[in-house]
């Protein structure tokens, strides 16, 4: 009886393996030292002195095999004469051993490696906000007694997860400046797939009782939900990292006028929410190891960005105070390809 050689089974199974590739596999990006080595490769031939590097991806159907896509950026100042979109090279890579070698891949792992690369970014996070106000004032009549005010804003629930597809292999803008590269990739809000809990009350009684004045409350309610006039834009890239915002609308109901209450937006409806996550370079920056690992966020912490919004009680803390706190978790996720 016949038997087959090991290494032509396992020779076949490989063969097999990348003809029957399914067409829903996604390349995968790289991190850490992996993305590193891949990147030493690149730089190092000449041909890529003026190229710089959008991202670095590994093949689903073998992961051996890796692709750097870059892109050619344009001088500060200078755009190109046609209305295209800039160019990406794509740059095919073999791992033998611990090197990196340019080479032409295997069909099926080609067909997986340029297909149009899309990630999805996930914000989800939760918190709340507490704003007291209260100010006395002499009375402008002549009678015994004080003008008050008194505002309280309060936000709860508050909590999110906004999804951002980034599409790696369509670059609206990459211009290079005295600081480097920017590369600004095609954003989509993922709106379907995003939600926004959160409900803002507000209170503000005056009363002038020099005045023998009755006093006067005005309540507003306003309920937020995912959206916005630019929601793809609470996503920016940062040198070295990325900025997520929270993409929100609001519906008011009550006295919600400007004009009825004393204190300016609460640091949530100024958009505080916004996390800065500088371990994940996206768009021609560094990853983790594990690009695709959970990153924690919070407001205070370093994720928040300074000076990003203000505070309503900036420059009264004698009188106001504003508890603010939120946590939550960044995340890139794979997006389904359908089609080579």
């Amino acid at each position: 009886m016949r038997t087959r050689s090991p290494v032509l089974l396992a020779g076949a199974s490989l063969v097999l393996l990348l003809a029957a590739a399914p067409a829903a596999m996604a390349a995968r990006l790289v991190g850490g030292r992996h993305q590193a080595a891949i990147e030493h490769a690149f730089t190092a031939q000449a041909t890529h002195r003026h190229q710089v590097i959008v991202s670095v991806r590994e093949s689903t159907v073998s992961a051996s095999w890796a692709v750097v896509s870059s892109v050619t950026p344009e001088s500060g100042g200078r755009t190109t004469p046609s209305a295209s979109t800039p160019k990406l090279l794509l740059t095919y890579y073999h791992q033998h051993g611990n090197s990196e070698r340019p080479a032409a891949p295997p069909k099926a792992v080609r067909a997986d490696l340029s297909r149009d690369f899309q990630i999805e970014v996930v914000y989800s996070g939760s918190g709340t906000e507490a704003i007291t106000y209260a100010q006395t004032s002499r009375s402008v009549c002549a009678g015994a007694g004080f003008f008050t005010d008194q505002e309280t804003d309060s936000v709860s629930p508050m909590s999110w997860t906004v999804r951002y597809i980034v599409n790696l292999d369509e670059l609206l803008a990459a211009v290079r400046s005295s600081q480097g590269a920017m590369l600004a990739p095609n954003v989509t809000f993922d709106a379907a797939g995003s939600s926004v809990d959160a409900t803002e009350t507000l209170s503000r009684t005056l009363q002038d009782a020099g005045c023998n004045g009755k006093a006067t409350t005005y309540n507003c309610k306003m309920t937020f939900h995912a959206g916005g006039s630019d929601p793809g834009g609470q996503l920016s890239f940062l040198s070295g990292g990325m900025e997520v915002g929270v993409p929100m609308a609001s519906s008011p109901s009550g006295a919600c006028g400007a004009a009825n209450f004393t204190l300016g937006p609460s640091l949530w409806d100024g958009g505080a929410g916004a996390a800065v996550v500088r371990q994940l370079g996206l768009a021609g920056g560094s990853l983790p190891t594990n690009p695709y690992a959970p990153i924690r966020v919070a407001w205070p912490g370093a994720s928040a960005q300074p000076g990003f919004a203000i505070s309503p009680c900036q420059g009264d803390g004698s009188v106001c105070s504003d508890q603010f706190g939120w946590q939550g978790t960044v995340a890139l996720q794979s997006v389904r390809s359908g089609g080579g």
